[in-house]
């Protein structure tokens, strides 16, 4: 919404500090967020965005299946 609709490139935030972004499977899959979080998060001045291999790749421990499936 922010990057298709309003058009925000720019977030005006200052983060100098090392993060990661995991993207959850459903935002993957059902909502098709694609890379939009992550282009946000490169427009926060001073951030080291560290890519986390495999991130694209569901853990199979999403959702409510944690909780019915506890062990």
């Amino acid at each position: 919404l922010l990057v298709d609709v309003l058009g925000v490139t720019g977030v005006g935030a200052y983060f100098p500090h090392r993060v990661t972004y995991h993207p959850t499977c459903h935002s993957l899959r059902m909502l098709r967020v694609g890379d939009k979080p992550l282009r946000l998060l490169r427009a926060v001045d001073s951030i080291d965005l560290v890519e986390l291999p495999g991130a694209d790749s569901c853990c199979g421990f999403g959702g409510t299946f944690a909780l019915k499936n506890a062990e």
